[in-house]
């Protein structure tokens, strides 16, 4: 039993899951981009800057929901370290 709560725990959330496969679309979304503003398609830059800001937001949403996750856990019950300022 506890050890499948722990499995539970460990695994990413669904957030980060969907985000992570959303990079995916945004590489080719910046690839195709480029080669269209080298071909001289004016919406090429604006397709790769979408796509460089998609993906830059996707990791800080990444970031962000992880960092809460982790953070809500229960803190381990440790002793305080003595205090050693006499020496």
């Amino acid at each position: 039993m506890f050890i499948r709560l722990v499995e539970v725990r460990d695994h990413p959330s669904v957030i980060a899951v969907a985000a992570t496969r959303l990079s995916l679309v945004w590489v080719l979304l910046l690839i195709v981009g480029a080669y269209g503003a080298v071909l001289g398609w004016r919406g090429g830059a604006f397709v790769m800057l979408a796509a460089v800001c998609g993906n830059v937001g996707g990791h800080l949403l990444i970031g962000i929901t992880e960092y809460r996750r982790i953070m809500r856990r229960s803190w381990p019950k440790v002793l305080p370290l003595d205090d050693e300022d006499e020496w």
